[in-house]
């Protein structure tokens, strides 16, 4: 059992890392993040990640 954080960022130009502060602040132990990746596309590959990691008993958390 774990808390999996998901953060995504829309261009390249842009960073995670105050997404990643506060998911480790909330506990998340294992992190995915796109990055590039506008709201509205329908593939999101790190979240594809994300979910084929998940097991019963883990938490999602997300910014």
């Amino acid at each position: 059992m774990g808390s999996i954080g998901y953060a995504r960022v829309s261009t390249l130009e842009q960073n995670a890392d105050l997404q990643h502060a506060t998911l480790k602040a909330a506990g998340c132990n294992r992190m995915f993040t796109d990055h590039g990746v506008s709201g509205t596309m329908a593939g999101r590959p790190e979240l594809d990640k994300l979910l084929d990691h998940l097991r019963e008993g883990d938490e999602v958390g997300d910014c």
